[in-house]
């Protein structure tokens, strides 16, 4: 098959090239408003306990019991709402009835009739506003764009705050992110590039394979949510993934083709060896990102099920364009390919005398290097034993954001009632007088500061909110969303509300998790297994990647929980770990660790084959390796950083954590673990049974 594609990108150049430019003009056709065409996060899962209780009492009800929006009236220059004048309270009766016309808004009650609406130094009067829907973070998004069109006032201030409006700012916020991240990152990939190839030319190579990627991407996108649902997070990932990706392997190819160059010249020989071997290498390298991203697809969660299906486009695209779309272009470029060129140096296409040198050093004293490094790895990965978890809720907007100033007012002025509320639905045929029993259970359950009377739905189901202690993530509020559900009361009982939405999100993915682990394990090793032929090589690469998964984990509480270094990334809390992002991080970290074990031990592999003993073909794969693959995990990671400029809190800690994988994995691992624990296994790194080595030998891409 690489032979083929060798041949015709060979013979046919333009006429591939012309194909990548119609590609990108369609992609770019269709996927250049793929923003608008995504939903919110989608954080929850569908099937638990808080999801159900709130699809209960909406069909019940009309809307939910706690509410998604809340409107913060107060007065312009700063004093207090002088509510004897009748235009001010005919301004916030309007106010209140504006809201109530408002898209997915079903309640507001009126606030001089209700109590605790008006803040007891007069300063402000609160409109809270339960939704229509149950999907808080997409359609509460729209609830809350209807709400800031309606709801304005010359008379007053208006504010805007709860948990629809503050997931709606970070979507605008992610939206924004990604323009500034492109900004950030392609300018920065152009310099390195050229301090690489030394050439203008050959530098812009990978930037128009990025380019051609991340339309390929926004097209890809644009499809998948006209089929499913699919999160706005997905976006941002997905482009940092797929310019990563296109920029490391046009590197590789680049690179190969001008070692071949060296050697054939250029003839088509040199283009089939490079095609042969960094086309191999990538082919596999994007097969087994996109094998670990699509094991996210089992999760219910929109945002991971998101970024699982496009990761894996990604990776498949990114590997088959760079494939295809980069010899086509050094075929249509020959020699022209280093014009332009800056000044003279070692080719990146040389061996690395330095990285021949560490190898054989770290061969001699395995056991000592193997250790070491193993041991500071779990060293860096201790404060993960003890780490605090975080999720969805408005300490995820981001100061400077209108509704992040408007929450911490209302919750200075009115607690944590109107923002933080939680609710418990009872179905069934209960009389009242149990209802009442069951709400003083409930007020006994430590950290529980109020309960209101239940409420009717209808004949069927009641409800009432309850007001905790504790901020909603706080580990007391989930201790007491404990104590609610273990209350025994009558008829089906359900809980509902941000600490319970937060506390079934973990359990979900908790539940979810192990089937990940075990796709991504197995997808991973069969991989690894056709591209080497082993059944020790992929063993080797899980253990290696599980102590970089872990370093990562490691070195994430000690930057976001511990505190150490963020004031470098202008981070202002909260002061914990997203718990979603530790499924996520999982995925690609294992995802970017195989993708340069695959492009080592490919190169390891093609030495081995042509003979070389096992030590002489790890010290000369890491070596003919070293400078590209560093290059490209510093590339790599330039990208992701890019978009820790982010300042909303887990788009910032994902971005951190990905780029803390690839340079660990690109330095650490391959340059100690690997050759140490090459050289302790000697021989047998290549060993297979009879049977599995014919299934490789039948069904693993080979070179020609």
């Amino acid at each position: 098959m690489l032979r083929r594609i060798a041949d015709l990108t060979w013979r046919r150049p333009r006429s591939i090239l012309l194909g990548a430019l119609l590609f990108a003009a369609l992609a770019g056709f269709f996927g250049h408003d793929v923003e608008h065409h995504l939903k919110a996060a989608g954080f929850t899962d569908p099937d638990s306990e808080s999801e159900r209780a709130a699809a209960v009492l909406h069909d019940a009800l009309g809307h939910g019991a706690e509410p998604g929006l809340v409107v913060l009236v107060r007065p312009r220059d700063g004093g207090a709402l002088d509510l004897s004048d009748s235009t001010v309270r005919d301004e916030v009766l309007r106010l209140a009835e504006e809201l109530r016309g408002s898209r997915y808004v079903g309640h507001v009650p009126d606030p001089f009739e209700t109590p605790g609406l008006i803040a007891s130094d007069e300063r402000s009067v609160l409109l809270p506003a339960q939704l229509t829907t149950t999907d808080l973070e997409d359609e509460g998004g729209l609830a809350d764009e209807s709400v800031r069109q309606r709801v304005r006032s010359d008379i007053v201030d208006v504010g805007y705050a709860g948990f629809a409006p503050g997931f709606n700012e970070v979507n605008d916020q992610t939206r924004r992110d990604l323009t500034r991240a492109e900004l950030i990152a392609f300018p920065l990939l152009g310099i390195l590039l050229l301090v690489v190839f030394r050439s203008v030319v050959a530098a812009a190579v990978p930037l128009l394979l990025g380019g051609l990627s991340i339309l390929g991407t926004l097209l890809a996108l644009r499809i998948m949510a006209a089929l499913v649902d699919t999160s706005l997070f997905a976006l941002n990932i997905a482009t940092a993934l797929s310019l990563g990706l296109a920029v490391d392997y046009a590197l590789l190819l680049v690179s190969r083709h001008r070692e071949e160059v060296l050697v054939h010249g250029h003839t088509l020989e040199a283009h089939r060896r490079a095609v042969a071997t960094a086309g191999r290498a990538s082919l596999f390298s994007g097969l087994t990102v996109a094998a670990a991203m699509a094991a996210l697809m089992v999760m219910p969660q929109r945002f991971l099920y998101s970024i699982g299906a496009a990761g894996a486009a990604v990776g498949v695209l990114s590997a088959v364009m760079a494939v295809v779309v980069v010899p086509a272009l050094l075929a249509a470029l020959g020699p022209r390919i280093d014009a332009l060129s800056i000044r003279k140096g070692p080719s990146l296409a040389a061996t690395s005398d330095r990285w021949f040198r560490l190898a054989h050093a770290v061969m001699r004293r395995p056991v000592l290097v193997a250790v070491a490094t193993t041991v500071g790895l779990l060293a860096l990965a201790a404060p993960l034993v003890a780490t605090t978890l975080t999720g969805p809720s408005a300490q995820a907007v981001p100061p400077g954001q209108q509704s992040y100033e408007v929450n911490r007012a209302i919750e200075d002025q009115y607690g944590r009632a109107f923002t933080e509320a939680t609710s418990i639905v009872v179905r069934g045929d209960v009389d009242d007088d149990a209802l009442a029993a069951l709400a003083n259970r409930v007020g006994a359950v430590p950290g529980v500061e109020s309960v209101a009377p239940f409420a009717r739905a209808d004949a069927d189901v009641a409800w009432t909110t309850v007001v905790l202690d504790a901020p909603a993530l706080d580990e007391r509020a989930q201790d007491a969303v404990r104590g609610i559900r273990a209350v025994d009361g009558p008829g089906e009982m359900l809980v509902s509300g941000n600490t319970a939405r937060f506390m079934d999100e973990k359990s979900s993915l908790i539940g979810h998790a192990p089937l990940v682990v075990a796709l991504i394990v197995l997808l991973i090793v069969v991989l690894i297994f056709l591209l080497t032929g082993s059944v020790i090589l992929p063993l080797k690469t899980l253990l290696m990647n599980a102590l970089t998964l872990a370093a990562v984990l490691g070195i994430l509480v000690l930057v976001f929980e511990r505190k150490v270094g963020t004031q470098l990334l202008d981070y202002p809390g909260p002061y914990a770990v997203e718990v979603t992002s530790l499924v996520f991080l999982f995925a690609v970290t294992f995802a970017l660790a195989t993708d340069y074990a695959v492009l080592v031990m490919a190169r390891i592999k093609e030495l081995h084959d042509g003979g070389l003993p096992n030590e002489e073909a790890v010290a000369e794969g890491v070596a003919r390796t070293g400078r590209i693959i560093s290059a490209a995990a510093v590339m790599i990671a330039v990208v992701f950083l890019a978009f820790a400029v982010s300042p909303v809190f887990f788009m910032k800690q994902i971005a951190v954590a990905m780029a803390l994988g690839v340079l660990i994995d690109a330095t650490i691992v391959r340059a100690l673990l690997v050759p140490a624990l090459m050289r302790l296994l000697g021989e047998a790194n290549w060993w297979a049974p009879a049977p599995l080595r014919r299934v490789q030998e039948r069904f693993g891409i080979r070179e020609g």
